[in-house]
Formats: C-alpha cells, structure tokens, sequence
C-alpha cells in the first residue's frame, strides 16, 4: 500500500511539472482593454460628424502623415523610376539591393505598408515637398495641422480629428489612394525576390473598406483612419491618441460596431 501511495505521487508530481511546463511556454493572452483613444470622429460622406470625441484637440498623428505627401506624389508621374538612396536613417522593407522603384510602387509601399523610407522618397523627388504639404493643408483649412517630415515619426507632425475629416474627403475622390490603401496585401517585382506585404490594417481583409491608413509612434498612440462601406451608408472614422499599436483595432471595432 504504501509502495502505490509513493508511485502515485511521483505520477501527479511529475504530470504536475510538465502541465507548469507547457503552462509556462503558453503565450499570455491579449485582453483587449477599455477604449483608449483620446480622440475620434465618425461622419458620413459628405463630412457631416455623426459621433465625435475631443475632435478638435492637436495630437501628434504619426503615419497617417503618409496621406498628404501620398496624395501630393499621386498627381506627379506614377511610372516614373526613382532612386533609392544608399544611406538609409529608417528601417524599410525595401532590399538595399533595390536601386530603383517606380512612383507607383513607393506609393504601394507607403499607403499599404506604411513604409518610411518609400515616404522619404516620395517627398525627396517632390520639391518643396515640405511646404507643399503644410500649404495644401492650408488649402483644406486644415490650420490645426502641422508638417515637419513626410513618415509621421516626428512628434512635431499634429492635426486634430476635424482637420483629417477634411484631407480624407479629399482623399476619398482619389482613385490611385483609394485603391492601393484599401489592398489587403501586395507584391512588388524586383530584379530578385519580390517585395511582399500585408497591409497594416488587418480590417481590410473584412470590411467594405474604400481607404485605410494606420499610425503608430509613442508620442501619437495608435492611429487609424478608414473610410468604408457599411449597412448604414458610407462611412469615415478618425481615430487618435489610441493606447498603442495594438489597441487601435480594438478601438477601432468598436467604433464600426456601433454604427449598427
């Protein structure tokens, strides 16, 4: 008796450090937290704001920068080769062995994959390419924004909820945005490997989205601005100011939810 005691109690003690053992190797779970951003809009299509929140407050606004130089470069020449630089300050999912890119495919990486260096590209071969972006800013009365650089990884890029409303209505009438922000996913030919990537918003693999653009640096939170098809009419949403880069899917789910 005392011999099985002692057996089944190596049996549970051993069973018991190997179910720690696979517990320990399980990654923690995402919980989804409490609704984050410090700002956001919800409006129809003809810029009417359904739903808002702190529209007006200047917040730094990451990538979703890449909007106005995307929409600058979008009325130069697409099919016109540009030089990437050798000299690289930003990471890129361009290879170094990559010389030259066509309008068209920095722009593919810039909208989709939210790519910095593809943005700096576009702005270098855009001269004046700065104060182009502030002044047509100023021609949307967008006067809360600010440019300082094309990617958004400066803190000094600002704009309010109720300034983008307006670039994105602009936008939104933009064949070349609308199509290559909404991609899902794509592949861009090389002279080697091609270049392939997934866009940053996972929500345009399930939504009726038209135009998508993701941001994130720790100054700005998460960031996400779409304008899409729903049961209710179209639709545009502005988010700012969400947790992290995470949390703005979540945020941003609820917002398309409550549209219902």
């Amino acid at each position: 008796m005392r011999f099985l005691l002692t057996t089944l109690a190596l049996t549970f003690a051993i069973v018991g450090t190997a179910d720690a053992r696979i517990n320990k190797q399980k990654k923690p779970r995402f919980v989804v937290p409490e609704f984050s951003a410090k700002s956001y809009i919800v409006a129809d299509s003809e810029g009417v704001v359904l739903k808002e929140h702190d529209m007006d407050a200047i917040l730094p606004i990451a990538s979703i920068s890449k909007l106005m130089i995307g929409l600058l470069a979008s009325e130069q020449n697409l099919d016109e080769a540009l030089e990437i630089p050798t000299k690289r300050e930003v990471q890129s999912s361009i290879p170094r062995k990559v010389k030259t890119l066509t309008r068209r495919e920095l722009l593919i990486l810039s909208l989709v994959k939210s790519d910095n260096l593809a943005a700096q590209v576009l702005c270098t071969n855009l001269p004046d390419c700065i104060d182009k972006m502030n002044a047509r800013a100023n021609e949307l009365a967008m006067f809360s924004t600010h440019y300082s650089e094309p990617t958004g990884l400066s803190a000094e890029n600002t704009s309010t909820a109720n300034d983008l409303l307006r670039l994105l209505l602009i936008a939104a009438q933009d064949p070349i945005i609308t199509h290559l922000s909404s991609m899902p996913s794509a592949e861009i030919p090389t002279n080697g490997k091609p270049i392939k990537i997934t866009n940053t918003n996972p929500l345009t693999n399930s939504l009726d989205i038209l135009l998508s653009k993701t941001g994130y640096t720790k100054p700005a939170g998460g960031c996400l601005v779409m304008v899409l098809n729903t049961n209710v009419g179209q639709r545009i949403i502005i988010l700012l100011g969400s947790k992290n880069s995470k949390t703005r899917i979540p945020d941003m789910e609820r917002l398309v939810k409550g549209l219902d």
